[in-house]
Order: C-alpha cells, then structure tokens, then sequence
C-alpha cells in the first residue's frame, strides 16, 4: 500500500496480531474485525498498548473485576444496549483524568493531616519546598491507590456486547458522548454483518 506521497505502509495480518496479543485465545470468534484494527493502529502509532486492553478483556472473561470500575449497561442511545468496560489508556490524558478524580474524592489527605497536625500544636505552619514531593505523592500516588483500592479508577471504553451468555467485544471509544454516534455507525457498518443478533439488540438505540 502507499500514500498520496507514495510512503510505503506497511502490510499486517490482523489475524496474526489477534493472535500475538492473545486476544484470539480469550475470545476465538467473539472480537470484532473493527476492534482489532483499532488495537493494531493503536499499537502502530505508539498511543496504546493494546496488552492493557486485552488484560481488561481477560478479566471478563473470568469473570473478575480489577482495579478499574465495574462493567456498566449503556442505557441511553446511540449505544444503548451495549456494555462498557473501562481501561487505562496510555499517556497523561488518562493520568490526569484519575488525579482530578481522586482529588475530588479524597482530597489530599496528607495536606489534611499537616493541618490538623499545626491546630493540634496550637502553631502557624507553612509549606516548605521540602514538603511539596510528599504531598504530591500523595495527591498522585497515593489517591491512585485509594481509587484502585477501591475499584474505582477510569478509563476510556471497550465496548461489548452480552448474547446468549458470552461477551462478544466490539470496539473501543471514549467517555466522550460526542463520539458516540460515530461509533454507533462503525458497530452498524462493520460488527452488525459480523454477528447478526446486533441488529435486533441495537433496534431500539
């Protein structure tokens, strides 16, 4: 294949991908083909380690929850009907879409503690630039265990869909509702031919 420019591109064989990231042994005939091209144009770009999707996927399978936030039933269209499981996308987006819900959950509890710590010596305390990696750490490192403790740390999308008692896994998205639409399409054009019951599943969406 080449571009407009006349750059090669380099030719894949997805089902060697599947196979490579062990996506076809959890899942043999219950993946999308639009699901794994966009694991392997993922892992070509360098912006996602398909390895942190495919680990989500074997926890389904067993049945197992992880560190991340339950599976959850979309119930408002375009993608009603369908299931989502979060991962953890690569980068600092994804860092900085736990840091602001962990601050929002649990503060900074060692700041918390410093505080409480001066009221109790009845003394007026600053912030010392020594201070500052320990509170980081713990607005970063610490909130992110306290969020996995807790089952509760986001990501973006894997969308799948539940039939017949088996997961059968589609694509993946993000939490923006503004895509959603897009994805609907992509579901239609390609995963609807691959596995028929959508069709019916996705009437009412």
């Amino acid at each position: 294949m080449t571009t407009s420019e006349e750059k090669d591109i380099p030719e894949v064989d997805l089902g060697e991908f599947v196979k490579h990231i062990g996506l076809e042994k959890l899942a043999p005939g219950r993946y999308s083909l639009l699901l794994a091209a966009n694991l392997y144009g993922g892992a070509l770009s360098g912006t996602q380690n398909p390895a942190k999707i495919v680990r989500e996927i074997e926890l389904l399978e067993q049945d197992e929850l992880g560190q991340l936030k339950k599976p959850i039933q979309n119930r408002h269209p375009p993608l009603k009907g369908l299931w989502h499981k979060h991962y953890m996308q690569d980068g600092i987006p994804s860092l900085a879409q736990n840091v602001l819900k962990g601050l929002n959950r649990y503060k900074i509890p060692v700041f918390q503690q410093m505080i409480e710590a001066a009221e109790k010596a009845g003394e007026e305390r600053f912030v010392e630039v020594t201070d500052i990696p320990r509170i980081v750490d713990d607005v970063v490192s610490g909130n992110r265990k306290r969020l996995a403790e807790q089952q509760a740390i986001t990501g973006e999308w894997i969308i799948f869909a539940k039939h017949e008692g088996q997961n059968y896994y589609l694509t993946i998205a993000t939490h923006d509702s503004d895509t959603h639409q897009n994805v609907r399409e992509q579901i239609d054009q390609v995963c609807c031919v691959e596995f028929p019951f959508l069709v019916k599943l996705l009437s009412g969406a």
